[in-house]
């Protein structure tokens, strides 16, 4: 009696895991992915209905091999080389791949992950994964890469010929400027008004174009540095002497603290720039209140480790919201509105970017009301890399992977052994300062 208990048992859970395995193949026949399994050996034991019908394989000739057959010959030995390192031990499988689409032959890229399906005591008994058809994507992407280099070149030959015009304005701006100054007539103090008016615009528009060129040298990995012994605190004072009458006007009172012996090998020109970027923000949104400026040398930390230099231009003026202090290093982006402020939102990335070069950081404290604290931290030594610097190129964010694109491909290599589908019916990615917005 108690052996045909024990056997009606077995036929029953035989019976119950056969009626699951079935409702597992019928659910996965219902999804429009394509879909594999394998053992835990990588030997394919399933193609469900979808995936059979995208690769164009008889479920009747299914072989190890048939999913490496659809696979772009390009793809199949760094694929290979990947999956049989997941067969290993390696905890997930991720590649982009290109897979043959049977309806027109064309190959269209995936995105493929696995992972091992583990019994309780976490042996690998098979593998699950999934192959995201991101192949429009992948063209998108290309297409706003294009769009990007596009942008660029139109900036770059843009602000080229942009500055010849400029140039021999200023040319004509200057040496109107000497003959007003020469005027003994009664219309001599507003001439020469209006002349140094004309000559700060110009001078503003010299600087937009100059950012427009800095912008492609970088975005394009060009950006020409002449490293030497430079000295910070002169730098910072030589160029906070060129702001004082601003600052004056605007009623902020400039201080500048720069300590000896922060003097590194960098380009001179282009922490030029950095210090006059900060100090045109400092001045712009300082609110006419004071604006200190302090340079400091610090030693390593570490054994071996080279000393740095450290520029802090705190104001006391708007302050910066925090949901926007990592924003504003972006390009083309502002924290406060355009209406109010001038600029284009190049000035901070700009910074970013030559801090970087140099192998550096710049960060900003801030609140709101109290101003706000930007810090450049220089290493005195430019690492390695970056001595004979060529930018690698500022690629724009592409755009973000699709969670689940119209043509999916899905790859599951399960542990359980399934019967293939059968053939059932459809269920259903710049030498002078310059001031920088």
């Amino acid at each position: 009696m108690n052996s045909t208990e024990t056997l009606d048992d077995r036929l029953a859970r035989q019976n119950t895991e056969r009626k699951s395995h079935e409702r597992d193949r019928r659910l996965l026949d219902t999804m429009p992915q394509c879909i594999w399994a394998a053992d835990a050996e990588g030997r394919v034991n399933y193609w469900n209905r979808a995936g059979l019908e995208y690769c164009g394989l008889d479920a009747a000739a299914l072989t190890d091999g048939s999913f490496w057959e659809v696979l772009h010959a390009d793809d199949r030995d760094e694929a290979r080389v990947h999956w049989e390192r997941g067969l290993r031990g390696e905890p997930t499988f991720e590649r982009q791949v290109r897979l043959r689409r049977a309806s027109d032959g064309r190959f269209r890229w995936h995105l493929v992950r696995a992972v091992a399906e583990r019994a309780d005591d976490g042996t690998v008994i098979g593998w699950i994964a999934t192959a995201t058809d991101i192949d429009d994507q992948k063209r998108a992407e290309d297409l706003l890469r294009e769009a990007v280099m596009l942008r660029d070149d139109f900036l770059s030959v843009a602000s080229h010929e942009l500055r010849t015009p400029l140039t021999a304005l200023k040319l004509e701006v200057s040496n109107l400027l000497r003959l007003a100054r020469l005027d003994a007539g009664c219309e001599r103090g507003r001439l020469i008004a209006k002349v140094e008016r004309i000559d700060a615009q110009a001078a503003r528009l010299r600087d937009l174009i100059d950012d427009l060129l800095d912008v492609s040298s970088l975005a394009a990995g060009h950006l020409e540095l002449h490293l030497e012994p430079t000295d910070l605190g002169q730098v910072a004072r030589e160029v906070g002497a060129g702001f004082l009458d601003e600052a004056a006007r605007l009623g902020s009172r400039l201080t500048i603290d720069a300590a000896p012996g922060a003097i590194g090998q960098w380009d001179r020109a282009r922490l030029e720039q950095v210090v006059s970027s900060l100090l045109s923000n400092a001045i712009k949104y300082g609110n006419g209140k004071p604006i200190d400026v302090t340079v400091r040398a610090r030693d390593g930390e570490g054994a071996g480790e080279m000393g740095h230099g450290l520029l802090v231009v705190r104001d006391r003026g708007l302050g910066i919201a925090r949901h926007d202090q990592e924003r504003i290093f972006d390009r083309f982006e502002r924290a406060a509105p355009s209406g109010n402020y001038g600029g284009i939102g190049l000035g901070l990335w700009i910074v970013k970017q030559i801090v970087g070069v140099f192998g550096g950081a710049v960060k900003v404290q801030s609140e709101i009301g109290a101003g706000s604290a930007f810090t450049v931290d220089l290493p005195f030594e430019a690492p390695p890399q970056r001595g004979a610097w060529r930018a690698r190129a500022q690629q724009e964010p592409m755009i973000a992977k699709a969670v689940a694109p119209n043509n999916v491909c899905t790859v599951v290599r399960g542990a359980r052994t399934l019967p293939s589908a059968s053939a059932e019916p459809n269920v259903a990615p710049n030498a002078n300062p310059k001031r920088w917005a």
